[in-house]
């Protein structure tokens, strides 16, 4: 399913984004990884909670189609609760210590 993938997505480029975080903001390429790690803050505010308001009903879903028995390549339930694990993980490393370290750098 393409909304699983997404998330995937989504916390792998996360998770890639906010693994440097400037120790300053006195250079320009600084201030381009503050910008950077500043904007997958955001991203992971403003998505977190809808994505995880969607997983139950894509768990559904799955589950309706397995009860079907529609033949599907991937154990999608698996994946979604890893997914969902994942997501909160990264939403409270980068909304707890990552958005911490780079306050003083905000301003």
């Amino acid at each position: 399913m393409q909304q699983i993938n997404n998330i995937n997505h989504f916390i792998h480029e996360v998770t890639e984004g906010i693994k440097v975080v400037p120790k300053s903001s006195d250079t320009a390429g600084e201030k381009a990884i503050l910008m950077q790690v500043m904007t997958h803050l955001r991203d992971v505010k403003m998505i977190k909670d809808k994505t995880l308001e969607q997983i139950e009903p894509m768990k559904q879903a799955i589950m309706l189609m397995k009860k079907h028995q529609v033949k599907m390549d991937d154990d999608f339930l698996v994946t979604l609760e890893t997914g969902k694990s994942q997501l909160k993980e990264v939403s409270e490393k980068a909304l707890g210590p990552v958005k911490e370290s780079i306050l003083p750098l905000q301003n």
